[in-house]
């Protein structure tokens, strides 16, 4: 019998947390943050073995592919948008990889963090999915690289846009290319929520493009 118990837990959390959402003074939590304290106080009070809760929850990690897949497909309805912006696209693509790798790397220096801390960081701004298998790859820690990933998306999408206004950074190409490229899928999330079509068609862009070269560069050269 397949045990399903870490999937139906972790969709009613998260369903509690996007229900508590939905009031007025309570619209400042994410629940992405909200249901992850939840579930790390449920396995901790019940003593369950993190293994085992992961195992059972498997199937939605499962899905995270799937579903970055499914955001690409309204590029396809943009062509004329992507093609028109091309030179500050591309730039945009560098500019975001290396800005991703080049202060994990540094962070880790600075901090004087072991070399296995350091790959497990270097994915940080690549979505979930693509982000583990780096991760696994280039000798990194995929539970620690995994948190890093959920909490740069996090960040992003609650101070990303404000950063961004700080820096009276208007233009919706320029916006969605950042957010894409810093924070994946869970910032792109957050242009949804603004009701910005173009910047949700560059981030979907960014996330994936960006996630395709990190690939790459941290395969071949790390």
């Amino acid at each position: 019998m397949i045990n399903l118990w870490g999937l139906i837990t972790t969709v009613i959390v998260y369903e509690i947390a996007v229900w508590l959402r939905s009031f007025p003074k309570l619209k400042f939590i994410n629940p992405n943050v909200l249901a992850g304290i939840i579930l790390i106080m449920i396995i901790y009070l019940f003593k369950t073995n993190y293994t085992q809760y992961n195992e059972s929850a498997c199937f939605l990690t499962l899905l995270l592919g799937p579903a970055t897949i499914a955001l690409g497909y309204p590029l396809s309805e943009n062509i004329g948008l992507l093609t028109k912006n091309k030179r500050a696209i591309y730039t945009g693509f560098i500019i975001g990889t290396a800005t991703a790798l080049i202060t994990s790397y540094f962070i880790g220096k600075v901090f004087h963090s072991d070399w296995q801390i350091i790959t497990s960081l270097m994915p940080k701004s690549v979505t979930t999915p693509i982000a583990l298998e780096i991760s696994k790859a280039i000798g990194g820690i995929p539970e620690l690289t995994a948190c890093i990933v959920a909490l740069t998306g996090i960040y992003g999408a609650v101070f990303g846009h404000k950063l961004l206004k700080l820096f009276h950074i208007k233009s919706d190409i320029s916006i969605g290319l950042a957010i894409g490229a810093a924070s994946h899928v869970l910032g792109t999330s957050s242009c949804i929520e603004k009701n910005r079509p173009k910047q949700v068609v560059m981030a979907t862009l960014a996330l994936i493009i960006i996630g395709i070269i990190t690939t790459i560069i941290c395969i071949y050269i790390f």
